[in-house]
């Protein structure tokens, strides 16, 4: 895998005459503090989707595009063996149409994405979806990911991951735009484990308002649970306030609040409380952070 993506990158390289290549990326650093029970840690902690990208686009004619991604986390402040891994985040090609798409290697799948687009924080720092949903590992890799847009505002997806000897893996969704509401519904499978997630979000003015519920089965009795997550974004000038509440039947509670402020278009000053209460002894966290995000 690691030799295929090296070769895409080379191949990103040296089409740039021929095609529209562009180099974009995101870092974050936090000043954090986590307790989870008795047990405190200090630390500068990295944005988790903090990232560079290669991406390649070449219009083929009669509304076709080829294109091609690799994009490689950051591990930012800390070097070790597994902290980065060329083309960990993306690395597929594929084509595109008006009326759909289909790529090849490694994204994410269509179950998390049902569960960022309805999170106020959009899983990034601070976030509590990974708390009260099953984020089912994020990513698909040896991944088919196609998209069907066949009516105006509405979208049908369906991602599927070749696991080898272990057990394939599959996730599809059901989007559609009406009123001013985004609204969506995921389903995700691998063998017995499998997870629902319905989920919706609504602009009003400098408002946001965000939902969504999932339906978690697992070979794990403690992960079959259902959760719920609801939040808002509320926009004054340069500041965006966020915050969000959750809970599951396995009587976890989470909330989170933030606020972040825009120094321009592409670098903003954050700063996030998250607290989780769950039922297991010495298990509840408290986090609170400040950081610096720029994007290129």
């Amino acid at each position: 895998m690691k030799k295929l993506t090296i070769a895409t990158l080379f191949a990103l390289v040296s089409a740039a005459a021929s095609a529209q290549v562009t180099i974009s990326g995101k870092i974050g650093q936090y000043v954090d503090r986590t307790e989870v029970g008795t047990s405190t840690v200090n630390s500068i902690a990295t944005e988790p989707t903090s990232n560079i990208a290669i991406s390649a686009r070449e219009q083929l004619g009669n509304g076709l595009t080829a294109r091609a991604v690799v994009e490689t986390s950051i591990s930012g402040n800390t070097i070790n063996g597994s902290g980065t891994q060329l083309g960990d985040r993306q690395g597929t090609v594929g084509l595109a149409h008006k009326l759909g798409s289909v790529d090849l290697g490694r994204n994410v799948h269509s179950q998390f994405l049902a569960i960022t687009n309805n999170d106020a924080f959009g899983t990034l720092y601070g976030s509590v979806a990974g708390d009260v949903h099953n984020l089912r590992d994020l990513r698909f890799s040896n991944g088919a990911f196609t998209s069907v847009s066949v009516v105006p505002g509405v979208t049908a997806t369906y991602d599927r991951q070749q696991a080898g000897a272990g057990a394939d893996a599959s996730a599809y969704s059901l989007s559609a735009k009406f009123a001013g509401i985004n609204a969506a519904v995921a389903r995700y499978s691998q063998g017995v484990e499998k997870s629902t997630v319905v989920g919706a979000n609504y602009k009003m003015g400098a408002t946001n308002l965000f939902y969504s519920h999932s339906d978690n089965e697992s070979a794990v009795s403690a992960e079959n649970k259902k959760g719920d997550l609801i939040g808002v974004t509320h926009a004054i000038g340069a500041m965006t306030a966020k915050a969000s509440y959750g809970r599951t039947n396995k009587s976890t509670t989470a909330y989170s609040v933030g606020l972040d402020y825009a120094l321009s278009k592409r670098t903003y000053v954050g700063v996030a409380y998250r607290s989780v209460d769950v039922a297991a002894a010495n298990s509840d966290v408290k986090q609170v952070g400040v950081g610096l995000v720029h994007r290129f």
